[in-house]
C-alpha cells in the first residue's frame, strides 16, 4: 500500500478526531494493514498513524522510534541554516558549523551563529544542537544548547534568542535530547528523548527558572 493510498483512506473518514485509536484504524479500513506492518515496516506503520492524526507521543509509544522513522528535521539530522522567514529589516538566520556527533551514534552539536538582515554574524554558542524553532512572528527562536556537568554528564538546556532585545536567555531545566516542534506565544512544545523513553515537553518561558541572560554583540 502506498502513502497516497493510506492518506486517501484516512481522509475518507468523517469525525476522525472524535474517535479512539482502534476506531480510526477500523473505520479507515487500515486495521489489517497496520497489524501487518507494525513490526516489519515501522516507517509505513508510522505513516498510517500520522494519516489518522495520532499525536507524536502516541505514535512513539505504539510503534517505537529509530533514526529511520524520525521526522525530519531532528537532533541527528538538521539543516545548517534556519531562517525566520521574514523579508524585511528583521530578517534573520541561524547558521550552524562544525557539527559533529557528541558521541558514537548520538545527536549532533556545533557552533551556531545568528545573521541579521544579511550583516555580520553574532555568536550564540559554541555547542548548539537542533533543530531550533522560531516563534510565530519570527522575533524569537528556541535553540537546544548542549552542556555538561560532573554529575549529570552531557545534557541540553533551552536557549531563547530575542532579536528585539539582542539577548540569549538560557534556562536552568535540563533535558536529554530535545526535539522541539512548536513555539507559540510563550509556550514551546516538543519531545525529550525522541527515540528512547520519549516524554512530552511543554515549556513556558515566562514560568521557567532562568540560568543566565547574555547580551549578544
Amino acid at each position: 500500500m502506498t502513502k497516497e493510498d493510506i492518506y486517501e483512506k484516512a481522509n475518507s473518514v468523517i469525525g476522525l478526531e472524535g474517535m479512539t485509536g482502534n476506531e480510526r484504524l477500523w473505520e479507515s479500513g487500515l486495521m489489517d494493514e497496520f497489524d501487518r506492518v507494525k513490526k516489519t515496516d515501522k516507517y509505513l506503520a508510522r505513516t498510517i498513524l500520522e494519516a489518522l492524526k495520532f499525536d507524536e507521543l502516541s505514535i512513539n509509544r505504539i510503534v517505537g522510534n529509530s533514526l529511520e522513522t524520525l521526522k525530519h528535521p531532528n537532533a541527528w539530522d538538521f539543516s545548517n541554516e534556519n531562517s525566520n522567514g521574514l523579508n524585511d529589516k528583521n530578517k534573520a538566520q541561524l547558521e550552524y558549523s562544525n557539527l559533529n556527533e557528541i558521541g558514537m551514534g548520538a545527536p549532533i552539536g556545533g557552533l551556531c551563529e545568528l545573521r541579521k538582515n544579511g550583516l555580520n554574524t553574532i555568536l550564540i554558542d559554541k555547542w548548539c544542537g537542533g533543530p531550533a524553532i522560531w516563534n510565530e512572528n519570527g522575533f524569537k527562536v528556541a535553540i537546544p544548547i548542549w552542556d555538561r556537568s560532573f554529575f549529570k554528564g552531557i545534557f541540553q538546556r533551552i536557549g531563547i534568542v530575542d532579536l528585539e532585545k539582542s539577548t540569549l536567555t538560557k534556562f536552568k531545566k535540563k533535558f536529554r535530547v530535545l526535539d522541539l516542534r512548536t513555539f507559540n506565544k510563550n509556550l514551546i512544545k516538543g519531545f525529550d528523548s525522541p527515540i528512547h523513553k520519549t516524554r512530552l515537553v511543554e515549556f513556558n518561558i515566562e514560568r521557567e527558572v532562568i540560568e543566565e541572560v547574555v547580551r549578544m554583540k
